[in-house]
Order: structure tokens, then sequence, then C-alpha cells
């Protein structure tokens, strides 16, 4: 492939945008200092946006929990996850995960479980993910 060896280069970086990245090498002649710096204002944008969702995501489950009138003592991260016997031992396994997650308002523990297994246990991209889920939801619910 005519950018292979810059492709790796940005790999090892940790910039696994493929066609992000042949686009850019393409405009930038090759230049892979160039392109990693515009993959990293790319991924910080990525983080923001992925951000902003969660807190909105957040707010919203806290505006539905005080609708419902949730009276529960405990926090909800401190809470037993339940999930279908099948996705027991990926609860045990991503505990914390699924706490951090939870603390964010992300209560869908199976399909949490789902992108952890996906992401290899990457909290921010599941909940990335999650958000543009609930964004979908709320679209749909409107």
């Amino acid at each position: 492939a005519k950018y292979s060896d810059e492709l790796a280069q940005l790999s090892a970086k940790g910039f696994d945008m493929p066609v992000r990245s042949i686009r850019l090498l393409n405009k930038f002649g090759g230049d892979v200092d160039i392109v990693a710096a515009r993959l990293a204002q790319v991924q910080a944008q990525q983080q923001r946006k992925a951000d902003m969702q969660a807190r909105k995501a957040a707010m919203r489950a806290q505006k539905q929990a005080a609708k419902q009138g949730s009276t529960d003592s405990e926090p909800q991260a401190e809470a037993e996850v339940k999930v279908p016997a099948k996705f027991e031992a990926a609860a045990a396994k991503y505990s914390d995960e699924l706490a951090q997650l939870s603390a964010k308002g992300f209560d869908m523990p199976v399909r949490s479980i789902r992108l952890l297994n996906k992401f290899g246990g990457d909290v921010d991209k599941v909940a990335a993910r999650l958000a543009q889920v609930y964004a979908q939801q709320q679209r749909k619910a409107d």
C-alpha cells in the first residue's frame, strides 16, 4: 500500500483511524508528524464531545430518577449489577468499569458489558458509544 509505513508509524503512536489517516497523508504529502497532530486534534474533539454527551446523559438519568421518585439511600454505583446468567462472569470482570459507567448515568449493563468486551475495557469509549445510544433513544422519544 502507498502509505503502509506511515500508517504503521501512526498506529504505533496510537492513531488507529486508517481511512482518516490515509486521507490526511494524501493531503499533507505523507508527513506523519502533521497527520499525527491533526489526528490528535480529532481525538481531543471526539473526547470532548463524548464527555459532553456523557454529562448530558447523566443529567437526563438524574432527572428521570427524580421523576420516578427514587428513594434509594445507596448510590447506584454501589448497587450490584443485575444481568442475565450468561453475563455474570463478564459483569464480575468489569465490575469497576460498570460502576464507573453507572456513576456517569449509563445503566445498560448488558450493552455496557458487550461494549466493554469490544473496546477492551475502555470506559471512555464505552461511555461515548452509550451516549450515542441514549441520544438516539431520546430523539426517538421526542
